[in-house]
């Protein structure tokens, strides 16, 4: 077990700056993840850890010790790919050892380590099977059995479980979050879901650009996103957004959602004048009452059982046709002009059903226009 240290590392092919400015302390015994779209740089942070990319500035310490110039085989870790990497030719029990056997380990110890790995994992009855014999969840747990016989300083997991189907994800990674509990040992873990990332780490690293937007607990996170980007990207479904006016009344700050004027919990001299760009979260719009809050017609009702995800059009003069470019997502352009409500409740909800959307005070996100960071 050990702290794991990125000091001002970059990383640059030619003109292009994959990370930048990549500055990170965890823990010993930390299940960090590293989250954000395809292309931010969290697999190529995850592989300069391993050593199988060079820096191109900054060091990299494990345990205290500077490892920036070591391979791979000296820097004390495991490492669990997505697509298993396990031998088809030979069995459980061999997949699981074969690092050992590679280092010289004693047979008997070999033995003896991958029993109780096997054990850990509810393997014992699958360790004379070859890896075809397996489904898709016990294959990683192969994977996973053979990261923890090396008994390293830290496990590296790259998006481990985007080969799974939806219910065996959720299986899966709970299994995981459960072992490295137990183990106690650090564990770097890459994804791009952030579902994954929410219910499975306990420091969360935001990125974007190879940039980190946010580092931080799951639950600061989603209660306190320091920019749009992560706002958004944060939560599922992620936030909505929309431009209001900022006006000051009695000395405190406020802002209008359609017919409804909506306190907010910021200091007015923290405000940019004129307009701002606001966030409320979709289960903590409150929906329903005859009176108060603002009437809206609803577009497309999901309905998963007890809850639903209800869709209506953003008020009039208040979408932000701009939002791709700042969230980056692909959801970012039903955002602009659409907004969702979550709601947990036994009511049935129809297509055209005209509800009233009321957005309660201190559930309100205040951003910047000009630099999309949370103001407070």
């Amino acid at each position: 077990m050990a702290t794991i240290d990125f000091d001002n590392v970059q990383k640059s092919y030619g003109e292009v700056h994959a990370i930048r400015d990549f500055t990170l302390h965890v823990e010993d015994g930390d299940f960090c993840v590293f989250v954000g779209p395809s292309g931010c740089g969290k697999s190529t942070a995850l592989k300069m850890l391993a050593g199988l990319e060079a820096t191109s500035a900054g060091s990299i310490s494990i345990g205290g010790r500077d490892v920036t110039e070591l391979g791979p085989g000296k820097r004390d870790i495991a490492m669990v790919f997505q697509n298993y990497a396990l031998y088809p030719h030979m069995s459980v029990r061999s997949n699981i050892g074969f690092g050992l056997k590679m280092r010289g380990q004693d047979k008997a110890d070999i033995n003896r380590r991958v029993e109780a790995a096997a054990e850990t994992l509810e393997l014992t009855s699958y360790l004379d099977r070859r890896p075809r014999a397996l489904s898709g969840g016990q294959r990683q747990r192969v994977a996973l059995g053979r990261a923890i016989v090396r008994e390293p300083s830290a496990f590296l997991m790259d998006e481990p479980l985007s080969n799974l189907d939806a219910k065996l994800r959720v299986q899966t990674r709970s299994e995981i979050v459960n072992l490295q509990k137990r183990l106690g040992v650090t564990t770097i873990y890459v994804t791009h879901d952030q579902v994954e990332a929410l219910t499975m780490a306990s420091k969360i690293v935001v990125m974007r650009g190879g940039v980190i937007q946010q580092i931080g607990s799951p639950d600061t996170l989603f209660a306190e996103p320091a920019n749009i980007f992560v706002a958004g990207f944060i939560g599922s479904p992620g936030m909505n957004f929309f431009r209001g006016p900022v006006e000051i009344e009695n000395g405190r700050a406020q802002t209008r959602f359609g017919e409804q004027v909506v306190p907010l919990s910021v200091s007015p001299d923290r405000l940019p004048r004129g307009e701002a760009i606001f966030g409320i979260r979709p289960e903590h719009l409150k929906i329903g009452g005859e009176t108060g809050g603002t009437p809206v017609s609803l577009g497309l009702v999901e309905s998963l059982g007890t809850e639903k995800i209800l869709h209506f059009p953003t008020p009039e003069g208040q979408a932000i046709h701009s939002l791709q470019k700042v969230i980056g997502s692909d959801d970012a352009a039903r955002d602009s002009t659409t907004m969702l409500a979550r709601v947990i409740d036994d009511r049935r909800y129809s297509d055209g059903e005209h509800v009233r959307v009321a957005l309660p005070e201190g559930k309100v996100h205040v951003f910047d226009p000009e630099t999309q960071k949370a103001l407070s």
